[in-house]
């Protein structure tokens, strides 16, 4: 729930409501029945359910339409970890392969830690290169505390440089890659790819079995068109998913949703 001026509210279900496709109208007609009783605007959900018109009829029954909200990914790439390595590493392209190999004859180190000003240092590198707003260090404590053991720090390194580092958490047999990038340091000796094919062994030696690379573009004018490519040499599953889904609460309230609300919530929330 986010709150809004005069006790008004807005709900958000970043990945809910967790049921099989053909319940998904019936789910959210549910939670929004059990909002009414709050002075609560609107109801934002992002399940992972396909993009099926059957899926899309039932909703629109059910007086639920997609939103023009964009919070968690609608594409985005898994990759089956509970293959093994030459079964994965058969499974990406040639130069990804020969990118990995480079960065470890150059002597690039990847390891763990939970020494959060050196990734703020390499998420700051990456942020100014690429010109995107970092959240504060305090947003990234409290995510660490929240998921405890469940989220793991990994760092790319050429001696004494960083030079890449990721922020992954997991659930159950899930992982995953929340924030992280490459400083722009050590270009030649493809530090990242190294990092991202020992963070996804990593999490295999965890449990998990599916890995999300949590994110792909849009089309091919999405500033994520680049990282697209980087992130499809590693294999894996295309998914893509319905998207974000909105419908009013409280009917009377709902034009604030629209003409405010919803940009504040996709601020916040992403």
């Amino acid at each position: 729930m986010r709150s809004l001026p005069l006790g008004i509210s807005v709900a958000y279900a970043p990945r809910g409501p967790l049921v099989p496709a053909e319940r998904l109208a019936e789910a959210i007609a549910a939670v929004r029945q059990a909002l009414a009783r709050e002075r609560c605007a609107s109801l934002l959900c992002d399940p992972e359910a396909p993009d099926d018109p059957q899926v899309r009829a039932s909703l629109a029954r059910a007086r639920v339409r997609a939103s023009p909200v964009f919070v968690q990914p609608r594409r985005t790439l898994l990759v089956d970890l509970s293959k093994g390595d030459e079964e994965l590493f058969a499974a990406m392209r040639k130069k990804t392969r020969q990118y990995i190999h480079k960065a470890e004859r150059a002597g690039v180190v990847t390891e763990e830690s939970r020494d959060l000003d050196r990734f703020m240092k390499v998420l700051s590198s990456v942020g100014q290169r690429d010109r995107f707003a970092i959240r504060s260090r305090e947003y990234f404590e409290r995510l660490l505390a929240v998921f405890g053991d469940r989220a793991l720090l990994m760092f790319a390194r050429l001696g004494a440089d960083d030079s890449g580092a990721m922020l992954l958490v997991r659930m159950a047999d899930r992982a995953w890659e929340l924030y992280g990038g490459w400083s722009g340091a050590h270009a030649e000796a493809r530090p990242f790819y190294l990092l991202k094919w020992r963070a996804m062994l990593r999490m295999r030696q965890l449990g998990v079995r599916r890995y999300d690379m949590h994110g792909l573009a849009e089309g091919a004018d999405d500033p994520l068109a680049g990282v697209e490519n980087f992130k499809l040499g590693y294999g894996g599953e295309v998914v893509e998913w319905i998207g974000a889904l909105e419908t009013p609460v409280r009917t009377v309230l709902y034009p604030l949703w629209q003409l405010a609300a919803r940009r504040r919530l996709a601020r916040s929330a992403a």
